[in-house]
């Protein structure tokens, strides 16, 4: 490289020896202009649809489409012809304006390339083979979420203390999921009315589809997260069924009593417009209830919705000392040497569950909200 060149300067000059160009999707960006179609629109109707992705990872599309649609506006292009460039921006504009961590950004660059790929394979859509912007800004930057500080200790009073002031059932319910059985916020999202066995005949009446997925229609006070195979959105690779305890038992029956009738099957809703909750919705209710009382600090990292999953985590490994691989079993972890077929896993669940129900109910945390 010549004293006073940058990068882009080398490769333009490539790109001119070879009769090639570095922004190869610009002089498609009018036509996209003057079509009376949506490219976005298609992904949706031939790849979202037929794979029947839930409502809570089709939200984060469209989240990621809008942001993103948004952010090329303001450049002047068209959002199906980017560049690499256009690909930084976007980068920078979720991490500098938006607050995003820089894996929630890489996130959004995957569901975004998702989309760029059903392009290239499309013969209709001119987006050549050979170039893909998105691919080439994830393999250029680091966007994973630098080291971080471990959360603040609380006491099961302190919780207990902070539970009892959530205003709403739904917050309390949402809250107290993800402490007692260590869930993610998508987990709780894609949670749905079939996954919940509770036995109480008013429920069951006006909500036939209680607890009857497979792996809890037999049982009784118990939930199941399926797994990212059989849910999309869900992130582990096992199913697992835990158990309820009486605390999360009565809280989850007095949010159903009085849960609003949405026709949706997600257990969890929003408070406004009863629309099932995304992950956004789940952050902001942790931030709204807890950051104001422990924010980060220069020992500890502020309060998020993935503080339940760790403090149940903690709680099993090192309050109670259980056998790690239970406590994997519980997180929906990969168990070594424990492979699973789809044949195999009503057994595996069986034998794990059957494990842990009669002590988890002894050894769980209870908060004194009954």
């Amino acid at each position: 490289m010549r004293e006073g060149d940058t990068p882009t300067d080398e490769r333009d000059a490539i790109a001119d020896a070879f009769d090639r160009t570095t922004d190869p999707l610009a002089d498609h960006a009018p036509t996209f202009d003057d079509l009376d179609v949506d490219p976005f629109a298609l992904f949706f109707d031939e790849v979202a649809e037929p794979r029947e992705l839930t409502t809570h990872t089709k939200r984060e599309y469209r989240r990621a489409i809008d942001q993103w649609t948004a952010h090329m506006h303001r450049t002047g292009r068209h959002p199906a012809c980017p560049n690499e460039r256009h690909v930084r921006q976007f980068v920078r504009y979720c991490c500098d304006e938006r607050g995003n961590q820089p894996d929630t950004a890489r996130t959004k660059l995957h569901r975004l390339d998702a989309i760029y790929h059903f392009w290239q394979r499309d013969p209709a859509f001119p987006h050549p083979q050979t170039y893909d912007p998105f691919e080439l800004v994830l393999s250029k930057l680091d966007l994973t979420r630098p080291p971080r500080k471990d959360p603040p200790r609380l006491s099961v009073d302190e919780l207990a203390t902070a539970l009892r002031a959530l205003p709403h059932i739904r917050d309390r319910a949402v809250v107290l999921s993800q402490l007692k059985l260590g869930l993610r916020a998508g987990e709780v999202c894609n949670l749905r009315l079939s996954d919940v066995a509770i036995d109480q005949p008013d429920l069951t009446e006006a909500y036939p589809s209680l607890g009857s997925h497979p792996l809890v229609a037999n049982r009784t006070d118990a939930v199941c997260i399926p797994s990212r195979y059989e849910r999309s959105g869900n992130k582990s690779g096992r199913p697992r069924v835990l158990p309820l305890d009486g605390e999360l038992r009565t809280t989850l029956v007095d949010l159903l009593v009085t849960r609003p009738d949405t026709g949706a099957d997600e257990v969890f809703y929003t408070t406004s417009t009863h629309n099932p909750l995304d992950t956004e919705d789940v952050r902001r209710l942790w931030a709204d209830h807890f950051q104001d009382d422990y924010p980060e600090t220069e020992t500890h990292r502020a309060i998020t919705s993935h503080f339940g999953r760790h403090r149940f985590t903690t709680h099993w490994l090192v309050s109670q000392d259980w056998n790690r691989e239970l406590v994997q079993y519980m997180r929906g972890d990969r168990i070594e040497g424990a492979e699973v077929s789809r044949e195999a896993v009503d057994s595996y669940v069986h034998t794990y569950y059957e494990d842990i129900a009669a002590p988890y109910r002894e050894e769980i945390y209870e908060f004194g909200l009954e």
